[in-house]
This record gives C-alpha cells, structure tokens and sequence, in this order.
C-alpha cells in the first residue's frame, strides 16, 4: 500500500510524518554489560483524520518516497553519528567501581544505563512541509543499599544534547550523590504521618505540577471527560493569584525542547494559568479541529508508527516573589521536598499520591535530618488554590512522559514553593 491509496475518500486534514533515526544503548548491571543495542529506526507514517476517526499506516520509506517526490518534497536521510559511544563501556566500568569503592558492604547493586540517538524527521501534509533533527544523549542511575535487611534506592538522571566532557561530568556528579542518598536512606528517620505544610524545592523540577494539573489541560483529556474538572472553565479561576502556569517547548536546551510538533505546526508558548486564571488547554490539529480553533503545536508522538496526541513539552510554574527566607520562615514543622519520586493522579477529581524520593525534616523554619518513606496526597485543583508563596527562580527535571502506549521527552519547572496544607503518608516517626 502506498500513501495515494492511504488517502483516497473525505478526510479533514491529513499528514505524512517520516523519519530515520540512529540509536546506541548500552545497559550495565552487577558489574557487567547485560545489553547493548544498535540500529536504525526508519519509516513513514500516513494519517488522515475525518472529525474523531483516524486511518493510520505506518510504511517502510520505500513505499512513500515516491509520491512525497512527485509532490516536490524531497526527505534527504542525514544521520549524526557524531557521539563517540565506544568510551562508554570504560565510563561505566570505571564509575562501578569507584562507587562500589566507597559504599563498601552497603551496595547491593548498580544499575547504569547510557542511551543517544540521532535522527532526522521530516512532515508534509495539507499545511505544511517541514525538516528538522534531533540529538538526545541520556544517563540513568539507579544505587541500590542494603543494611541489616534494609533495602534502599536512588535514581538520578542526567540529559544532554552533546556527549562531551561535561556530560560525563555531570554523569559522574549525580551518580556519586545517588550513592550518598541511597547510604543515608539506611540510616534515616520515617516521615510522620499527619497533615503538614510542605516545601517543593526547585531542585525537584516541576514534577509536581507536570502531573497535577498539566495532564488535565491536554485539550483530548478535557473534551473526551478524562479531565472534567477544568471542562468549560476558560476564563475561570482555578487556583491561587500567584499561580501562572506555563508550557513553552521553544525553550532551547531542554529535554522537552522541540522548534516544530510532531505535525508540523511550530511549537508555541502557551500560557494554560495565568494569575489564577485558566486560559487554555494544550492542542494537536485533531482537538483543535473541535474547538474551531488552531493548534497551538502540542501534537507529539514516540516515533513514525504512532499517532500524534496533545502533550506537554517543557511545563513549568512560573517564578513568584517571596524569598526563601520568608517560605522557610511560614513553617514551624513540615517536610522539605528536594526529590520527587513517582506517583499517581486521578484526572478525574485530581486526587493524587507522590512518592518523596529525597525529603528532610524542617523545624522551627530550618532543614533538619533527611527522611524517608514519606507520601504526599491530596487534591491538586485545590492544592492550586491555596498556594500563595512561590520563590523567585525555576529549577528544571528532565523525563520521559507516558500516555496512551507513548513515551515523549519532557522538562518540567518550578520554584520553590510552599503548599501550605497537605497529607503526609508513611510509617510514622
């Protein structure tokens, strides 16, 4: 089957996305490569879209290039292959054991994983003819301790679009602080258990606010009911004066960073909260289609043989004016979040339940002694409202974001801020 015959009958709109991509990966554990993966990911994925039905094929290049040529539009493969992987197995061997040096008895093991790719991509459909590349370079770390039966863990993760020298530095940096977490979990106090004020550190990134409130304002999330909550509230307010909420994927250097969606259409600066003040939703073509609107270039996908979806791209809360000073000052006893672990939320009432990877005690306005075990749950929409001291500078996370069988790079941002009621599960002091 070729793309003509993909788009013969009515349609709305409809595109062509291609691609060719080149990817090294290399996992470690228990001292020792287990997996090493090489390889060219290439192909073309054909789409027409009629109101909320989709056709879908996914084509090897061969098949479509001929009619992308007879309509002009030339898709030239060019692979990057200019990160120097064969260092890595050195690295990794290297960094194993210097960090087994160190934990002496109390690692029970080291999981390493360096990842790059390199492709390029290429849409044409009924608006638009776009080129353009990607470089991703990757770093994850999981330190697994254990002492007298205790078990502990700590991930870290470090994202680049260079390998070079900083890269492994920075590499090297968060796997020996994964190390000095994981060793101290061992010998730190369970979180209490109670209602709390809690202080988000920058260093947590946006994590918080990626899955609070950002999934709820994908526009397929709001019309489909997934989100009911924020349905028909443009205009409305929904959280707290200071709240501004922002995704702005133009931002360079950052995991989530893209110059065109996965349609196409450029990435745009959305302000989705503004002052408290619910503004819009993130859109691909499709939702914008039902909107009688435009998409605001938030359509993405994993790779050619998926289907774009409204998604998020670099998430953030945008900075306030309180000082450090004044947040710490607001709490007597409460828990300081440096790390946020994984979690769950409900986007239907926006219940929601987050691990603390990283969280610390604080008393009398002060960081005391590191904890563990400690979950935060509560309701985002009115977590949102009663948030009223953000700090003045964002700090950054980088991850891969699921939804719907996908997996799309994403940076999530956030200052310092104080939610100044919330529960804290665990096992008690």
């Amino acid at each position: 089957m070729g793309i003509s015959e993909v788009l013969k009958g009515e349609f709305d709109f409809w595109d062509v996305f291609c691609e060719k991509r080149w990817g090294y990966s290399i996992f470690f554990t228990l001292s020792k490569v287990k997996e090493r993966k090489e390889g060219f990911i290439s192909g073309v994925g054909v789409r027409k879209v009629k109101g909320d039905f989709v056709d879908f094929v996914s084509l090897e290049p061969e098949n479509a290039f001929k009619f992308l040529e007879e309509n002009n539009f030339f898709f030239d493969f060019k692979i990057h292959e200019d990160f120097f992987y064969p260092d890595f197995e050195k690295f990794l061997f290297k960094l194993d054991s210097q960090l087994r040096e160190k934990g002496k008895d109390k690692i029970e093991n080291i999981e390493m994983s360096f990842s790059v790719s390199s492709g390029d991509f290429g849409i044409f459909s009924d608006i638009s003819r776009v080129r353009f590349s990607r470089k991703k370079a990757l770093f994850n770390i999981n330190v697994f301790t254990e002492k007298n039966g205790e078990k502990e863990s700590f991930h870290e993760f470090v994202f680049s679009e260079k390998v070079d020298d900083r890269f492994f530095k920075k590499a090297e940096e968060k796997a020996f602080y994964a190390l000095k977490i994981a060793e101290e979990l061992l010998d730190a106090k369970f979180s209490p258990q109670g209602v709390y004020p809690v202080i988000i550190s920058p260093e947590a990134g946006g994590t918080f606010i990626h899955e609070v409130i950002g999934h709820s304002l994908e526009a397929d999330a709001v019309r489909k009911g997934i989100s009911p909550v924020y349905s028909g509230k443009i205009g409305k307010k929904v959280a707290s004066e200071k709240v501004t909420v922002i995704d702005d994927p133009t931002i360079k250097g950052k995991f989530g960073s893209f110059k065109y969606d996965d349609e196409g259409v450029p990435a745009q600066k959305v302000v989705l909260i503004e002052k408290g003040i619910l503004k819009d939703y993130l859109y691909d073509r499709k939702e914008a289609l039902f909107a009688r609107r435009k998409s605001n270039g938030h359509g993405r996908r994993q790779a050619y043989d998926f289907a774009p979806i409204p998604r998020m791209g670099i998430t953030f809360l945008d900075k306030g004016e309180s000082t450090a000073e004044e947040i710490f000052k607001k709490v007597k006893k409460g828990i300081f979040v440096k790390k946020m672990g994984g979690g769950q939320v409900n986007p239907a009432n926006g219940d929601f339940v987050f691990e603390v990877q990283e969280g610390y005690l604080i008393e009398n306005g002060k960081i005391g002694h590191l904890l563990k075990k400690a979950t935060l749950l509560g309701n985002g929409p009115e977590i949102l409202k009663r948030i009223n001291h953000i700090g003045g500078e964002v700090g950054w996370a980088d991850g891969v974001c699921g939804k719907s069988g996908q997996g799309v790079p994403v940076s999530d941002g956030m200052p310092l801020t104080l939610i100044p009621e919330i529960v804290i599960g665990g096992r008690g002091e």
